[in-house]
């Protein structure tokens, strides 16, 4: 899990301010395509972790809850 946020698996879609690589939703659909062709427990556990915990936190959180999460978040520490 860690080795998926060295590699900027983990919320593909948030800013680089809060640890993402912040990319588009195109980038994130091709990087979850790719990881699915390996595995598709690995990708499922990616998009979990991006999409239904990171991104709630960046939309809807306060800016000391993203910066708290979401850079732990995206290298896989937390």
């Amino acid at each position: 899990f860690r080795e998926m946020g060295e590699l900027g698996l983990l919320g593909p879609t948030i800013p680089e301010q809060y640890g993402g690589p912040g990319l588009n939703y195109v980038s994130y659909g091709l990087i979850s395509r790719e990881v699915e062709r390996v595995d598709s427990g690995y990708r499922s556990m990616m998009s979990v972790q991006s999409s239904l915990v990171m991104v709630p936190i960046f939309e809807f959180g306060t800016e000391a809850q993203r910066q708290k999460y979401l850079p732990k978040l995206a290298t896989g520490a937390l």
